[in-house]
């Protein structure tokens, strides 16, 4: 074995454990949805993913003693490339068909049938790595120190790239798609490098242009999912979930979303809100307040709130812990930033810390059934 293959496999390793760490991490927020962010959902994708690490490296170590052959597992990440690629097809009929179960179960379901495969796929890598880069008995302890080192190296670095680049800035059919595409680079280096005229790479390039087609497929699928008399203004992701701005084709009601949330609806024309709850909070706080002078909003949704009240004439601190939504209130929902103090922080934090006093408090920080 050359020393460059040598290099490529101890990268792949790091790679593909990388990825393990991308798909658990992505794949729970992309069910958040449709069974919401409780523990449910972190249970079910965990529990998942260690089925198939299990699952992985039993079919790992199996395989390699009967076919040491690396064109057989880089097809197999191909394979696990198409696999996430058709995830996102059917992402949203499968988790709308498993909410027909309860909630703990119908999450398990959905995780399993969507990302068990994959996992178990990139999971047999490291111990197939292991009988090929072991040249005999007294480097075993050595190739499986390196192989787990780079793979628990590559886990790291996605949990850090999906928490801190990927979640908040790519949506996230396009992320699963771009570590499928990885996938599929990745092997594709191998079978034009090391792997020509071997057998497999006939068979992992129709698996590449299957990922590519499906990948084409889900996204144009995607674009078009919208509700036959809205249009969708803005999607935006951020940590906090996926931000979406819908308006009717009329332009007469425009709704902002979080997760597939509406968390208010507006009046573009007349610059209101459509929704209840703004006015009852703003009703209760005036109703129940003995001075009517300084207001503290415990989370800032699109501005309508703080603004109801700072046209009051009181002066209003408003605390929101997701920095990206503060531009889309501009551009959609006529929030102007300078009429309130704005702050960017949790609120149990600057609860903690404040020194101020208030007439009225608004807790606005809910999201689904979590505070």
């Amino acid at each position: 074995m050359s020393p460059g293959l040598r290099i490529f496999l101890y990268g792949t390793a790091m790679i593909t454990g990388g990825v393990v760490l991308v798909i658990e991490i992505l794949g729970a927020k992309m069910l958040t949805p449709w069974f919401g962010s409780s523990h449910f959902v972190w249970t079910a994708q965990i529990t998942i993913t260690l089925l198939a690490l299990a699952a992985g490296y039993y079919l790992g170590g199996w395989l390699a003693d009967r076919y040491a052959s690396l064109p057989l597992m880089y097809g197999g990440l191909v394979a696990a490339a198409a696999y996430l690629s058709f995830t996102v097809l059917i992402r949203a009929k499968l988790s709308a068909a498993c909410l027909e179960l309860n909630l703990a179960l119908g999450s398990i379901v959905a995780s399993l049938g969507l990302y068990f495969i994959p996992l178990t796929l990139l999971a047999a890598v490291g111990p197939y790595f292991i009988r090929i880069l072991a040249k005999s008995l007294q480097d075993v302890g050595r190739a499986v120190g390196r192989l787990s080192a780079l793979g628990t190296v590559g886990s790291v670095l996605g949990v850090l790239v999906t928490s801190y680049v990927l979640v908040p800035y790519v949506r996230d059919s396009v992320a699963l798609l771009g570590t499928a595409a990885v996938l599929v680079g990745l092997s594709g280096v191998y079978f034009l490098v090391w792997g020509q005229g071997e057998g497999g790479a006939g068979v992992s390039a129709g698996a590449a242009g299957l990922a590519v087609l499906l990948a084409v497929v889900a996204l144009r699928q995607e674009s078009e999912a919208v509700l036959s008399n809205h249009v969708e203004l803005e999607r935006a992701n951020s940590h906090f979930g996926t931000m979406q701005v819908v308006e009717s084709r009329d332009g007469r009601m425009r709704y902002y979303l979080n997760d597939n949330l509406t968390q208010n609806t507006y009046d573009p024309v007349r610059k209101q809100s459509l929704s209840m709850f703004t006015y009852a909070l703003y009703e209760l706080s005036k109703g129940y307040s003995a001075e009517w002078r300084r207001a503290l909003c415990l989370g800032m949704g699109v501005g309508i709130a703080p603004r109801q009240l700072a046209s009051d004439g009181l002066v209003v601190d408003v605390v929101e812990i997701n920095p990206r939504v503060v531009p889309l209130a501009q551009r959609w929902f006529d929030f102007d930033p300078t009429q309130v103090n704005l702050v960017i922080d949790d609120a149990r934090h600057f609860l903690r810390t404040a020194t101020n006093r208030y007439d009225t408090v608004q807790l606005d920080a809910f999201l689904g059934d979590s505070s």
